[in-house]
């Protein structure tokens, strides 16, 4: 009996191969998804981060800019189990968020629970919104010519 060839089962065992080198955790590195709103006097940033030990997590803010990064592992598998395929993520990651404008960074807060990592980040004073009364200094007086008097 004559088995017909089939190039697509090379094709799929060669992107198996490049799935598990490539996913490897020495190779892998991934990107949190994030959500920025924005209040009249803050920033909230949240950042999706499943899986991650909150002692592997590293936060930095800078006036205009927030830096995430961490390092996930893969679940250690019971002897003789492998991985066929894995959608979680893996390895190292890091972020850099670029704020529209000033923070006061040094007021930043962190909360992490359930996944989720939320920042609120105040706004500098300087770029708080606010409606300030302007003084006009050294007003002239139009001089009134004698015509006019």
């Amino acid at each position: 009996m004559m088995l017909a060839y089939n190039p697509f089962a090379e094709l799929d065992k060669m992107q198996r191969e490049f799935d598990r080198v490539l996913n490897s955790e020495v190779t892998s590195r991934w990107t949190p998804a994030i959500e920025l709103q924005e209040t009249p006097d803050s920033y909230i940033l949240r950042a999706f981060l499943p899986g991650l030990d909150s002692e592997a997590l590293n936060i930095e803010a800078a006036k205009k800019a927030v830096a995430i990064s961490g390092k996930t592992h893969r679940s250690e598998l019971d002897e003789g189990h492998k991985y066929l395929y894995s959608e979680f993520p893996a390895g190292e990651f890091r972020r850099v968020i670029n704020l529209p404008e000033a923070i006061a960074h040094t007021e930043v807060k962190a909360d992490y629970a359930d996944g989720v990592l939320t920042l609120t980040m105040p706004k500098a004073p300087e770029t708080v919104n606010r409606v300030v009364k302007v003084s006009l200094t050294n007003v002239e007086q139009p001089q009134l010519s004698e015509a006019d008097q």
